[in-house]
This record gives structure tokens, C-alpha cells and sequence, in this order.
């Protein structure tokens, strides 16, 4: 994996905590430059510092996911700085727990501008400036919720399955121009995800689910996203027994897999 990272740019949105962080480390490792990305780079900074970033190796932006509107102007600025990236990680976002009919409408209108509309402008906006010049990878944290309407996610999975449509709409444009798109579709992994989640009203549960505790380590899961980017896999699910099989029950049996995603224990 070294020699497809080595010394290239790798820049990572969210990357200031939870898989992003994790990203971070091990893009770093395999001895990419990498540019943490997030809405406070004072954190960034104090991450780098963590993860002993050499001066020259990182960089550490500003960028607001949820005012998608910057993500024009973070593109012509990042690149005229750095340059077109091997890589771009689309990993920032905002989880949800709230029923659809306690969710208001402003809750919903941030969690779709932050986990869609952030990563679609961001990489719109890229694109007249690298077609033609050098192959570049986006790698598209979705999530098992982007394949399967989950309880409590209404919102959540609406901008994860737009995610899935708007690239792989993408790949079918450009793939033939050296543009290359990898889905991820993480399932239960041990991140703040939860404690982080919106509620309907729009404040932070503040509490992590049982299911998220006990799900896979976030080290594994970084690990296969740069794996799977490496090998420009156009797919990759990574997930526990119960996220598969919902997937498996869903293709194949999609009538019992309703019954039993209304009984889920989801949180």
C-alpha cells in the first residue's frame, strides 16, 4: 500500500475525530502528505501535534461542511496550494436519532447540507480543475444506512443514499478520464457517531449506543477504506455479522427484511 501513498497528498474532510482522525494516522503511516480538514482547525492543529505530523508533511484547512456554499472556494484555494491530491477522503459528517415525525425541518436541512451538499459542491467544484492533468481517487464514506432505511435515520440515510446516486453517477461520467470513485459503507463502528447525532430539535444526544460500543474497531475500518482505495475497489462494506446480513436479507428477501428492520434495535 506505501508506494500508492507515498508522497502523494491525501486530503481528508472530518478528520477531527473518529475515522477522520484514524485516517489521518494511517495515511500518514504510509507515508502520505495529508490536509485535515474540519470546521475548527485549531483542533487540527492539536491532532497533528498528537499524531506527531512532520512540519512539510501536513496541512491543516478550514472547511464547514454544513456551509457547503465554501466548498468552491476551499477547492481553488487548496489546490493552488498543494496542488491536485492522489486522494480526496469524503468523511465528514452528522448522524441522526430521531423519529421522521419529531425531526424539524431546519435538523433535517443540516444534516443533508453537511453529509451531501458539502461533499457533492466540494468535488463539482474540483473537477474542471483536474480533468486532463492526473488521476484522482475520491473515497466516499457512506454508510450500511445509504444501502438500508434505518429507524431513527430518516434524514441520515436520505443524505447517504443521495451520496451513493450523485457518485456513482460520477464514475460513469469519469472514470474514463482518470476519475476513480470508491463507496464506503461502514456499519457499526466504535466512534463518537452517536454521542455526536442530531436529535429531532437539533441538539447532540450526548450518548453513545450500545450497538456502536460493541461494533468494529475504527483502526480495521481505516485500514480497509485505504486498502480498498489503494486497489480502486469502486465498493467496500465494512461491517459486522448484523449489518451483512441485513444487506443479504434485504437482496434476497426483502419481505422478512422489513419485518425485522421495524423490530431492530438500532441505538
Amino acid at each position: 500500500m506505501n508506494e500508492f501513498y507515498q508522497g502523494e497528498w491525501v486530503w481528508i474532510t472530518g478528520a477531527s475525530s473518529g475515522i477522520g482522525k484514524e485516517l489521518v494516522k494511517q495515511a500518514y503511516n504510509q507515508k502520505a502528505n495529508v490536509l485535515l480538514a474540519s470546521r475548527k482547525p485549531k483542533d487540527l492543529e492539536s491532532i497533528a501535534k498528537e499524531l506527531g505530523l512532520a512540519k512539510g508533511k501536513y496541512a491543516v484547512e478550514k472547511l464547514d461542511l454544513e456551509k457547503y456554499h465554501d466548498g468552491s472556494e476551499f477547492a481553488k484555494r487548496c489546490l493552488k496550494k498543494y496542488g491536485v491530491p492522489k486522494v480526496v477522503i469524503h468523511n465528514g459528517g452528522i448522524s441522526q436519532r430521531s423519529l421522521t415525525k419529531e425531526t424539524n425541518l431546519a435538523t433535517i436541512e443540516k444534516i443533508m447540507n453537511t453529509n451531501f451538499y458539502g461533499a457533492a459542491e466540494l468535488t463539482r467544484a474540483m473537477l474542471p480543475e483536474v480533468l486532463g492533468k492526473k488521476e484522482i481517487h475520491f473515497a466516499v464514506i457512506s454508510s450500511v444506512a445509504g444501502k438500508l432505511g434505518s429507524p431513527l435515520r430518516s434524514a441520515y440515510s436520505a443524505s447517504k443514499f443521495a451520496l451513493v446516486g450523485f457518485f456513482h453517477a460520477l464514475r460513469a461520467e469519469e472514470e474514463k478520464s482518470g476519475v476513480f470513485v470508491t463507496m464506503v459503507y461502514p456499519g457499526f463502528i466504535q466512534t463518537n457517531i452517536s454521542k455526536n447525532a442530531l436529535q429531532g430539535d437539533g441538539s447532540s444526544t450526548g450518548k453513545m449506543d450500545a450497538v456502536i460500543e460493541s461494533g468494529l474497531p475504527v483502526q480495521l475500518c481505516a485500514h480497509r477504506i485505504l486498502h480498498a482505495v489503494a486497489n480502486k475497489q469502486r465498493e467496500v462494506v465494512i461491517a459486522g455479522f448484523r449489518e451483512k446480513f441485513g444487506l443479504f436479507l434485504q437482496t434476497f428477501f426483502p419481505s422478512l427484511f422489513f419485518k425485522m428492520i421495524q423490530k431492530a434495535k438500532v441505538r
